[in-house]
């Protein structure tokens, strides 16, 4: 072999940082030695994604949903490398439960109901009953739009009401707000079909109580083992960010909808 051939071995392929002896992971970048891709080695990289003992997707989900106070000041203490990354796996739950809901029909049903109670209290017009009918089928088809949009305005509700007792920044929390949607996103994914098998007369209203009740019961686990306050402070704070962030999201949507509606 010659001296070029082995320079050029002994160097990391993915960022070029001098290697130490053959085998070894690069300690730059972290990168495993490369060989050539082969359909069993991209099949295999599928699987560890998922099933790693460490941070796999199926072992952090049970993490978001049982021990998120225990993610978040793992997150904090500078122990990340052992959890899969929370920011990736919302958005893709986020992606999923978009197509979930577009799947099942769940906002035209939720725009059917809507329509209806309108029409008991003061008939609409038939171009307003198409629009109430495109307004919905909108929020589905871009549901991680308007859901990850309203997600920096919650984290900053969420460092207002934490910055002073618990130190937070706004980054901190940003990523507890992440954990908490995480949580519900893994919980809509079930709620979506269960609510429309159930023939619930009004959906809207039960995945904004399901948002509202899983945002303070997180935020409240997230206080007390991730933030270490007490049990009346953690409570106290995660029922105050609940109601805000339900407000947030009804006054939005009530805006949007009667701007659109109405005013379209």
């Amino acid at each position: 072999m010659s001296d070029a051939s082995s320079a050029h071995a002994a160097a990391c392929l993915n960022c070029g940082h001098v290697l130490p002896p053959p085998g070894c992971f690069c300690p730059q970048c972290g990168q495993a030695p490369a060989h050539r891709l082969s359909t069993a080695h991209v099949l295999h990289e599928v699987l560890h994604v998922f099933t790693h003992a460490d941070k796999g997707i199926f072992a952090f989900i049970p993490q978001v949903l049982f021990r998120p106070g225990q993610l978040v000041a793992d997150y904090l203490a500078g122990r990340r490398k052992r959890h899969f990354n929370p920011f990736q796996f919302l958005l893709l739950l986020v992606g999923f439960v978009t197509l979930l809901g577009v799947k099942l029909h769940y906002y035209e049903g939720v725009g059917a109901s809507v329509a209806a109670a309108m029409q008991r209290l003061k008939p609409l017009t038939p171009a307003q009953l198409l629009r109430v009918e495109q307004y919905f089928h909108t929020i589905g088809a871009f549901f991680n739009v308007y859901w990850l949009a309203l997600l920096p305005v919650q984290a900053l509700l969420t460092w207002a009401a934490y910055r002073r007792r618990a130190g937070l920044n706004y980054a901190v929390a940003v990523l507890v707000q992440v954990v908490v949607g995480c949580a519900f996103q893994l919980l809509l994914l079930l709620a979506l079909p269960t609510v429309r098998l159930l023939g619930v007369h009004q959906p809207g209203l039960s995945t904004a109580l399901l948002q509202g009740f899983l945002t303070a019961l997180y935020l409240l686990l997230i206080g007390r083992r991730g933030l270490g306050l007490p049990v009346s402070e953690a409570l106290g704070r995660a029922l105050l960010v609940g109601l805000l962030a339900g407000l947030l999201n009804f006054g939005a949507n009530y805006a949007a909808f009667n701007l659109y509606v109405f005013h379209g």
